[in-house]
């Protein structure tokens, strides 16, 4: 037995049911929240403290990004945090199991459009709305290839209408590159493209403030200029 697979065997593993694993959505939860639910297990278990830094460290995204998707959880009833010591928190997902039990789902967030005929009614509303008229027959037959042929999810068709305004592209061909590229990229929920953005921002953060130091430095160098040289002079010389 290799290094490699005594430190796997070593790392342990954390056990999550599976009824969780299949009716997570029915509680109101998406896919990045079920991976922060199994990492506060993981942590848990292993006698640590769940903290946002860690789990945000472990998935690669902010710390902010984290407290806010635990946040909701809380909200929805489906987590308690207990105080076990100076500034130490267990999390209790005994509420969520029980509501697994009872079958009650929570009501999920963000359910901008129903399904069927009316959401594809719903969307070109809204693209009306933000057009400020009427869609072309070419422009509703490329809303209706959005259902029938890319199967994109209205309340992510509507999430990228609200990113093209933002960004003032008014046009089909820019929502439909936004939302080929979440798709290319298995953003498929608006929470999981808000944790994107946040992951984007916080990389452009750190990658402009790498910028702004080696530019100060480098105008340091350049302003210090050459060191001037001071004359030696013997007193014979006057």
């Amino acid at each position: 037995m290799n290094d490699q697979v005594k430190e796997l065997i070593m790392a342990g593993q954390t056990t999550v049911y599976n009824q969780v694993l299949i009716h997570y959505q029915d509680l109101g939860l998406d896919n990045d929240d079920l991976v922060i639910f199994i990492q506060i297990n993981r942590l848990q278990s292993q006698g640590d403290m769940a903290s946002p830094a860690l789990i945000a460290s472990a998935m690669k995204v902010t710390e902010k990004a984290i407290s806010t998707r635990i946040q909701n959880m809380m909200k929805k009833g489906l987590v308690n945090v207990q105080s076990i010591g100076a500034r130490q928190e267990f999390f209790d997902f005994a509420p969520l199991y029980e509501k697994l039990i009872e079958g009650k789902g929570a009501q999920v967030d963000n359910r901008v459009v129903s399904t069927g005929q009316q959401s594809r009614r719903e969307v070109m509303k809204i693209l009306q709305g933000e057009f400020g008229r009427a869609l072309s027959p070419m422009e509703m037959q490329t809303v209706n290839q959005w259902f029938d042929q890319d199967h994109f999810d209205p309340n992510m068709m509507t999430l990228a209408i609200q990113e093209a305004v933002a960004n003032n592209a008014r046009s089909l061909r820019y929502i439909e590159a936004i939302l080929v590229n979440w798709k290319r990229d298995n953003l498929t929920s608006p929470q999981a493209v808000q944790m994107a953005n946040e992951k984007r921002r916080a990389v452009s953060y750190q990658t402009g403030n790498s910028r702004y130091q080696k530019r100060t430095q480098g105008q340091d160098q350049k302003s210090a200029g050459p060191k001037p040289k001071v004359p030696n002079f013997k007193f014979d010389q006057f």
